[in-house]
């Protein structure tokens, strides 16, 4: 009897299955909840009471603001890479490919699957830490956002959860301890927030020229979100350098975006997708 091989499900409902497991994974993760939620506003609230000294009253409200789209980025930033990380390294580690090899899966419906669930996920620690620092006095002044710093708005934060879980799959590679993987993550992304002064938003606590702010995806996809909120006219405390609002800029996060995309799809074809059933 000749058996008849499984028949394959479109792509796009290969991708909301995937999307769906993973994000029923992670609601049962109570350490992923906590850095999606409590971990961004901690560092909000603590930032605001250590680190900030004797603002300026008329420019406290864009401060507060601006720390809250740092630490809602941030926050984003912390849970796409310890999630992305530590699930594809648990996936890997426990040989869960080999199964899917068997069937018609494909690599890149896993991967957008993964990329949707971590993007949402990240969308709800960013507007969780927005609305905490809203609550707090920051000035968003909804009102006079445009539709186009909306399109920026959503666009870089997209781009930016996009990079964060490329450079994740990377990071995976390297560490393939899964048990590891969310403490190292969440460390990696205090350092690239320190190092490039919260993010960019604090470009004078560098000590040499602060200008690769602008260049990194990070402290970019930060400073072109603060600089759509608030307006250039209100962003004077995040500058020199000017701050980020040519299109190039949002071209140079497109291309971060499009080149970790294609190293991402590599890595799911050719070490998740690439060996034997």
């Amino acid at each position: 009897m000749i058996e008849t091989p499984p028949r394959a499900v479109p792509w796009t409902g290969q991708a909301r299955t995937f999307t769906r497991r993973q994000l029923q994974q992670l609601r049962r993760n109570k350490l992923i909840i906590f850095l999606a939620v409590g971990w961004p506003v901690l560092w909000y609230f603590l930032t605001m009471t250590v680190f900030i000294q004797d603002p300026d009253p008329d420019r406290l409200g864009y401060v507060k603001a601006a720390n809250g789209i740092t630490y809602g980025l941030f926050g984003a930033f912390t849970v796409t890479v310890a999630v992305f990380a530590g699930e594809f390294a648990r996936d890997l580690e426990s040989d869960r490919y080999r199964k899917l090899r068997a069937m018609p899966v494909s690599p890149t419906a896993d991967l957008a699957g993964r990329f949707t669930a971590g993007t949402v996920l990240g969308a709800g620690s960013y507007v969780v830490t927005i609305l905490a620092a809203a609550v707090h006095g920051g000035t968003f002044e909804i009102g006079n956002i445009s539709p186009a710093s909306i399109a920026i708005l959503g666009l870089s934060f997209v781009l930016f959860c996009i990079i964060a879980m490329a450079l994740a799959m990377l990071l995976a590679l390297v560490i393939p301890k899964p048990e590891h993987m969310t403490t190292i993550a969440v460390v990696v992304v205090l350092m690239a927030f320190y190092l490039t002064g919260f993010n960019g938003v604090s470009p004078g606590m560098i000590a040499d020229d602060p200008t690769f702010v602008n260049y990194l995806p990070n402290s970019l996809a930060t400073r072109m979100q603060i600089a759509a909120w608030a307006g250039t006219e209100n962003v004077a405390f995040m500058t020199p350098p000017e701050a980020p609002t040519s299109i190039t800029y949002v071209g140079l996060l497109i291309g971060y975006a499009i080149g970790l995309c294609a190293v991402a799809v590599g890595i799911m074809k050719r070490f998740a997708y690439g060996g034997a059933p």
